[in-house]
C-alpha cells in the first residue's frame, strides 16, 4: 500500500477549516441586532479567528464533537469558563438564554444570521 493511502486510512485528523469558512466566521452576525452587538463584542474575537483555537463560528466539523455534549454542558462550559475560554465568554451581561441562543448560532449560523 503506498504511504500516502496508508496515512489517509489512519483517520483521526481534524478538518481544518479553509479560506472560506474563515470570511464566512468573519462576516455572519446573527439576525437579533442585540445579540449581534453581543456576539461581535464578546464572541467574535475568538471564535471568528483560528489562531485563537475556539471552534470556528459555522465550521461544523469543530462543534459536531461539541453539539454531542448537550446544551446543558456547553451553557455551563460558557457560563463557568472552560480550558482557554473564560467565564460567561466575556460577555458578563448575557443572560444564560442569550448564551444558549449564541452557541446556536456559532454553531450551525441558523436562519435569519446576517452576511
Amino acid at each position: 500500500m503506498p504511504i500516502a493511502l496508508g496515512l489517509a486510512a489512519c483517520g483521526g485528523r481534524e478538518a481544518r477549516p479553509q479560506a472560506a469558512d474563515m470570511q464566512k466566521a468573519e462576516a455572519l452576525r446573527p439576525g437579533d441586532a442585540g445579540l449581534a452587538e453581543k456576539y461581535q463584542r464578546s464572541c467574535l474575537i475568538c471564535h471568528g479567528a483560528p489562531a485563537s483555537q475556539a471552534p470556528l463560528t459555522a465550521f461544523a466539523p469543530a462543534w459536531e464533537p461539541r453539539l454531542r455534549q448537550g446544551m446543558p454542558a456547553l451553557l455551563a462550559h460558557v457560563r463557568d469558563g472552560f480550558q482557554a475560554m473564560p467565564a460567561q465568554g466575556y460577555c458578563n451581561d448575557c443572560s444564560d438564554d442569550e448564551l444558549e441562543r449564541l452557541i446556536v448560532f456559532m454553531a450551525g449560523a441558523p436562519t435569519g444570521a446576517n452576511q
